[in-house]
């Protein structure tokens, strides 16, 4: 993989970062509008007290459910999205490691065919350096 891949995976950390901000953010604002909507329904309600309340405590148990279940439902999704980006990023380091050994080794066959060439270049200047003195 390259390095722009991997800052694109850098950038889905950040991404998923983000999006669990966005979430927190999402299930306070949903605990607000559930506030304000028990809050409304007490102050326009047309009933007695005993059935006011029981009403709000089953809205009120009906909001924290629902808070809870989106809440649990964006977690999971972004454990999903950090374990994915996780194995990508170790799919990358693993990826950069071969290319780098194989990049290692090509360097290695080029110093040994360059130490043998000159060599035999060196041989041969050699050789011709002796017929030019014979």
């Amino acid at each position: 993989m390259s390095l722009r891949e991997l800052i694109d995976l850098v950038s889905k950390e950040k991404r998923m970062r983000e999006r669990t901000k966005a979430a927190r953010k999402f299930a306070v604002g949903m605990g607000v509008v559930a506030a304000a909507g028990v809050a409304t329904g007490i102050l326009f309600a047309p009933k007695s007290g005993k059935e006011m309340r029981e009403d709000l405590k089953k809205k009120a148990v009906n909001t924290v459910e629902t808070v809870e279940d989106t809440v649990r439902k964006q977690v999971e999704s972004l454990k999903d999205s950090a374990a994915h980006t996780v194995q990508d990023v170790r799919n990358v380091i693993k990826d950069v490691h071969g290319k780098t050994e194989g990049v290692k080794k090509d360097i290695e066959d080029g110093c040994d065919e360059i130490t043998k060439d000159i060599h035999k270049t060196a041989g041969n200047i050699s050789n011709e350096l002796n017929k030019s003195i014979k």
